[in-house]
Order: structure tokens, then C-alpha cells, then sequence
């Protein structure tokens, strides 16, 4: 067998038991509801596959042809260059600082078990309330519907949680309707004027790019981003899901 050959099987055992590895920490994590951690099951699957195909064409001491060895390695490289690309600028804009004293200060809403906040909305919740804080005439928009396996909405949690903490339940405004990013800021820019009223959206860091483009979208003349930290061990998951979700807003014409 080849050197070509044997560098291929090796990265994609690599990459296969990696992501069969995070698959079963996952699925243990957050059980088997958490339906995008099936990727890497199917990435685990697609490395198995191809490793066989190799081995049956070293095994036979075949060479793939060129018009099936070049389109696939322009896919591969196209593909692995516009992820790289994607993936700084996600990673950039995660980074900002918010202005400071904004009119407005808009919470994103995120999962919530039964009335308590998941890991990823708790920190959120937290960079919220070091930012009002610091920045005491800002009003906080608590932001987030109630999904069918929510007890109460990610607005009461998020209300909940901010009063628990000390911000006084006269600065928070809830916006109870939404079911996406888009939903939140368009629903919540009907609460103050997008055109002269500044707003801090603070969302989690790999969510930060997105969240500040679609509201550019929605209207908001005046908007900054105030991050969170992300959940370390669900670091792989939401940025190959925002990766694809930026393409999918990209392609939808929403950024």
C-alpha cells in the first residue's frame, strides 16, 4: 500500500473515531433529544465508508481515475476553505466590546430545562447582568418563546434569573413570542426605535456574527455585541452548527 494511500486511511481514522468519541460524550451529556450531535455519528460513518473504498482499491492495486479523484479533492478543498474562512470570522466577531451605556441591552434566548436555564443560557444571563451592572440606565429585553418541551418561556427564565441576581424588575421588558434569532430581533425592535436607539445584543460568542448581521437586517442602525462565553465541551457542536446556519442565512438572503 502506498504512502498516499496510508496518510488518507490515517487522517480519516483520525477524524472518524474523534468524532464517534464526541458522539457517545454527547449523546451521554444531553442524551439522545440533542438531534444535531447525530452529525457526528454520520461523519464517523462517511470515514468508515471511505476508508473501506480505499483499502479496496489499494487491496486490488487500482488508482481511482482522474475525473473522479479531481472533482472530489476541488469539492473537498472548496469546501474546507470556505469552513476556514467562515470560522474566523465567527471567531473574530465573537471578540468585540459593547458600547457602552446603550439605550437598550437584548438578551437571545436559548434552551431552557423545564424553568431552569441550560449551561449556554445561564451564561448569557451572566454577561447581562455584569453588563447592566456596569451600565445602570440601560434597559435589559429579556428575549425567547416557550418551546413545547419548556416549562415556561426563555423570557421568564431569563427574567427570573436577571431579578435573582439583583437587576430590578422595572429595567427588563419580555418579549415572549419569538422562536429564532430573526424572530428576536424583530420582535424586539418593535419595542424601541431601531433607527436612532442603541442596542447591545448579547448572545453567546459563537452566535455574535450572525445575530449582529441579521439585526443590521432587521433595521438596527445602532447595534453592538456584548458576548458570552460558550459551553467548552459543546465547542465543536455550535460552531460546525453556525457554520452551516450562516450558509443557510447566506443562501436565504438574510445576511
Amino acid at each position: 500500500m502506498g504512502k498516499v494511500y496510508k496518510f488518507w486511511i490515517g487522517l480519516l481514522a483520525v477524524i472518524g473515531g474523534c468524532s464517534l468519541i464526541y458522539f457517545i460524550f454527547i449523546f451521554l451529556m444531553l442524551g439522545p433529544a440533542s438531534t444535531f450531535n447525530y452529525v457526528w455519528l454520520l461523519l464517523a460513518i462517511l470515514c468508515s465508508g471511505l476508508i473501506l473504498l480505499i483499502c479496496k482499491y489499494a487491496g486490488n492495486g487500482k488508482i481511482p481515475p482522474k475525473w473522479v479523484v479531481i472533482p472530489v479533492e476541488l469539492i473537498v478543498g472548496a469546501g474546507f476553505l470556505l469552513f476556514i474562512v467562515i470560522e474566523a470570522i465567527i471567531i473574530h466577531n465573537g471578540k468585540g466590546k459593547p458600547e457602552e451605556n446603550a439605550d437598550y441591552l437584548l438578551v437571545l434566548g436559548a434552551k431552557v430545562n423545564g424553568t431552569q436555564p441550560s449551561l449556554i443560557l445561564k451564561y448569557r444571563i451572566d454577561a447581562a447582568v455584569e453588563y447592566l451592572k456596569q451600565n445602570p440606565d440601560t434597559m435589559v429585553i429579556a428575549s425567547g418563546g416557550k418551546g413545547t418541551d419548556e416549562r415556561i418561556s426563555e423570557a421568564q427564565c431569563i427574567y427570573n434569573e436577571l431579578v435573582a441576581q439583583g437587576i430590578a424588575p422595572d429595567r427588563i421588558i419580555m418579549e415572549e413570542s419569538s422562536t429564532s434569532t430573526k424572530e428576536n430581533l424583530l420582535f424586539a425592535s418593535e419595542l424601541f426605535k431601531v433607527d436612532t436607539q442603541s442596542v447591545v445584543i448579547t448572545t453567546t460568542d459563537f452566535h455574535i456574527f450572525r445575530a449582529v448581521q441579521l439585526a443590521k437586517g432587521c433595521g438596527y442602525q445602532k447595534v453592538s455585541a456584548n458576548p458570552a462565553k460558550s459551553v467548552w465541551w459543546l465547542i465543536p457542536t455550535n460552531y460546525t452548527r453556525e457554520f452551516l446556519a450562516v450558509l443557510k442565512d447566506y443562501i436565504a438572503g438574510n445576511l
